[in-house]
């Protein structure tokens, strides 16, 4: 079975242009439903990949990540949209690309707003996330077919690398969730009410601090853009930029 590497996606709609920032273990592909969704309601899509994601090693997303790669992504990504006309500018992130969502919406003066799905914010322990990760990188390896004795080894270099790794994560977490103050404009947050990748309880916290926050919850996991909640997230994040158009018309 031949598969097909992930790849960013822009679809280009006129000049309100949507970012769509995806998970720690995910790629751009998790976030195509929306973006074609939004496509179809008159609004650019541009998903960009963090850096380390859509490889079939996942010790690249540990060495050839971090937060200060993808924060740069972040930043590049307004770049480019601003260079292609585009005026209305939102960001919204799933899990690991909710706190830089949330970073360009405190940060960047030519975002109107946007928001998070899934976001860890709030969140206290990471260990969720790490049992995850490992487990995703066992899938990738099964993938490529490897020998169990290569797969050990490399979970083993995997192992012993993350804790660091996922301490930067969280280092850059607690400063945007200290900087949460600093939002004055539309937020949106979806969080599911099964979600057990972060404390769901976080989002009630996050909408206590952001004066002009939008929560949703829905009867689902962690990944609201393609799971059972995807359809109900779709519309409910036009109706709060829909919202957004008609008061600053």
């Amino acid at each position: 079975m031949k598969i097909i590497a992930p790849k960013p996606f822009y679809f280009d709609n006129g000049p309100k242009a949507v970012v769509l920032l995806h998970s720690l273990s995910g790629t751009p592909n998790d976030m195509r439903l929306l973006g074609r969704f939004l496509e179809r309601n008159g609004y650019s899509a541009y998903a960009p990949m963090f850096a380390g994601h859509g490889t079939r090693e996942p010790l690249d997303i540990i060495e050839k990540g971090g937060p200060a790669n993808w924060w740069k992504q972040a930043e590049e990504a307004l770049d480019f949209l601003k260079s292609q006309g585009k005026t209305e500018i939102y960001f919204f992130g799933l899990s690991l690309g909710a706190i830089f969502a949330t970073k360009a919406i405190e940060n960047m003066s030519d975002v109107l707003g946007g928001g998070t799905f899934g976001s860890p914010l709030f969140n206290t322990s990471f260990k969720m996330i790490r049992s995850e990760f490992l487990i995703y990188a066992q899938k990738v390896y099964q993938l490529n077919e490897l020998a169990d004795s290569e797969i050990d080894s490399k979970l083993a270099v995997i192992d012993s690398k993350i804790d660091g790794f996922l301490t930067n994560i969280q280092t850059e977490t607690l400063q945007v969730t200290e900087d949460l103050k600093k939002i004055h404009k539309p937020y949106f947050i979806g969080q599911g009410k099964t979600d057990k990748m972060v404390d769901p309880h976080g989002a009630d916290k996050v909408q206590s601090i952001v004066t002009d926050a939008d929560l949703h919850w829905y009867d689902a996991g962690h990944v609201l853009t393609i799971n059972n909640a995807h359809k109900d997230l779709q519309s409910d994040v036009l109706n709060f930029l829909e919202k957004i158009e008609e008061r600053n018309a």
